[in-house]
């Protein structure tokens, strides 16, 4: 009999998504697929995506049911299987029809938003971390327009990607079970915002999770060569032929974690502009989600 997920996480992108997965994962209750960590199937992407390390996002597509029936092969039998898939957000208008389609109305929703001036910033040190961002901070949300044209994937819509107000309404008025999770409470109580994600999906609330990794750290690799070498499939591939698994994941993480990376700070004027751009959208989202997000307008 095949499995589908029974929740999911749609986003947003650079909001603690991978460290969720990481996490959830840990929980003996809760399935998610150890064959790629992000779904991307009902997010319909055609692919053939043409900017800067694209193609390898090309390679994760999920193009058709059986694919995706695939990833959640390796369920036993787990209460709870999810898909957590940060571009479903963005994507929201071709990715709604489909889940309930596939899925059902009825399917648990989680989104987890972070700041979108913070977002921003951060999805644009994520690719310059990777060496595929070449531009200024300015210079790259001047280009959002044109990368889009050229179909670069999602991600490079720094800006964009943060306008959540109709991006929730979307699944606030199509699904009857939405969680939004702000990204803050995450940082600051990782357990408490973790044990709501348990209840809401129906598995033991009361699971020790071990939150002292942060997973997808945004930053500048203090060391570039070691950093590409720490990253590269083949080491990875090299590590867990060489060690058990999950010692081989700690070591990968303590050498590409949070210390290795060096933050840089925004502009303040680049800053005070982006406030300005998503002010209205904030205001509106924070009437429909019902919580305080005065602190992303400061």
């Amino acid at each position: 009999m095949s499995v589908l997920p029974d929740f999911l996480l749609v986003g947003a992108s650079k909001s603690g998504t991978s460290s969720i997965y990481h996490y959830l994962r840990q929980h003996p209750e809760i399935f998610l697929s150890d064959v790629q960590k992000e779904g991307r199937y009902f997010s319909q992407m055609e692919g053939n995506f043409s900017g800067p390390g694209d193609t390898r996002v090309d390679a994760t597509i999920t193009r058709n049911p059986e694919q995706y029936k695939a990833l959640f092969q390796n369920c036993k039998n787990e209460k709870a299987v999810g898909d957590i898939s940060p571009e479903y957000l963005y994507f929201h208008e071709k990715a709604i029809p489909l889940i309930k389609k596939v899925l059902g109305a009825d399917t648990k929703i989680i989104i987890i938003l972070r700041s979108p001036v913070e977002r921003a910033f951060s999805g644009y040190l994520h690719f310059k971390r990777d060496k595929r961002e070449t531009l200024s901070f300015e210079q790259a949300l001047e280009k959002e327009e044109e990368r889009k044209q050229k179909n670069w994937i999602w991600a490079w819509q720094y800006k964009n990607s943060g306008l959540y107000y109709e991006q929730v309404k979307a699944y606030l008025d199509n699904f009857t079970n939405v969680k939004v999770i702000v990204f803050d409470d995450l940082r600051e109580q990782p357990q408490k915002v973790l044990a709501e994600i348990c209840a809401f999906i129906g598995v033991n609330p009361g699971f020790d999770f071990d939150t002292s990794y942060k997973y997808n750290v945004s930053g500048t690799p203090k060391n570039q060569a070691l950093y590409k070498l720490e990253t590269s499939r083949k080491f990875v591939i090299f590590l867990k032929k060489l060690m058990p698994k999950k010692l081989a994941q700690k070591l990968k993480n303590r050498l590409t974690g949070e210390k290795q990376m060096e933050k840089e700070e925004m502009l303040p004027e680049t800053r005070k502009q982006l406030i300005e751009f998503f002010r209205d959208d904030i205001l509106k989202l924070e009437k429909l989600i019902q919580k305080d997000l005065s602190h992303w307008l400061k």
